[in-house]
């Protein structure tokens, strides 16, 4: 298989995206328990700003490969049985986490509420990991694609999106969150271990196959 160039476009700006923001998250989460230290709103809001740009690219490239881009809407009315109309579904609400939580830290929104950006901060997090999901699940789920009909195509998918999410977080703390740098470096290194096992993993089982 040769994929388009739009389609890899497309899985790999958004799993980064999704990525990103659950290094925020993650970041989030843990200063709040002491952890980690505990990340500025503006870090959070740029990252998160960071994410959604990275999501909205790779929407639009997704078009590229449309043979009718005026019915891509279509698309989300076969959710029942269909991946690729859950993903259609799943990403715009992600994207739509993202941007609220982007602004709530940069309007200073979030400012004494914490409890209610961790809430926010779970919902996106449940949908990027839910778009994780539906997005391996497009190819997991072609029979006739031996290669690719497997649990280690989602898991992969997911695993190379956490390393791409943790080495851009590491980019931005370098630039704006020295504090953080461990954190999300020792992610980095951690996820992109884990991606390697799996890609290895599936790329024995591949070579079985007949």
């Amino acid at each position: 298989m040769q994929p388009a160039l739009s389609v890899l476009f497309l899985t790999t700006l958004i799993g980064a995206g999704q990525g990103l923001f659950i290094a925020l998250y993650l970041a989030e989460l843990w200063g709040h328990v002491g952890w980690t230290p505990q990340p500025q709103p503006s870090f959070l809001a740029l990252g998160a700003a960071a994410a959604l740009v990275l999501t909205g690219l790779g929407l639009l490239s997704s078009f590229f490969h449309l043979g009718r881009p005026e019915r891509a809407w279509r698309s989300a009315t076969r959710w029942r049985t269909s991946w690729l109309s859950r993903e259609v579904i799943v990403l715009p609400l992600f994207m739509a986490a993202l941007f609220v939580y982007a602004l709530a830290h940069a309007s200073g929104w979030s400012a004494g509420r914490p409890f209610a950006m961790l809430a926010l901060g779970a919902v996106g997090a449940v949908l990027a990991l839910a778009l994780y999901v539906c997005t391996g699940m497009i190819y997991a789920c072609l029979r006739f694609l031996q290669e690719w009909a497997s649990p280690l195509t989602v898991i992969n998918y997911l695993l190379l999106g956490l390393a791409s999410g943790f080495m851009l977080a590491a980019a931005l703390a370098a630039l704006a969150a020295p504090a953080l740098l461990l954190f999300y470096g020792g992610g980095a290194l951690l996820a992109t271990a884990a991606a390697f096992v799996g890609r290895v993993a599936s790329l024995l089982r591949n070579a079985r196959l007949k």
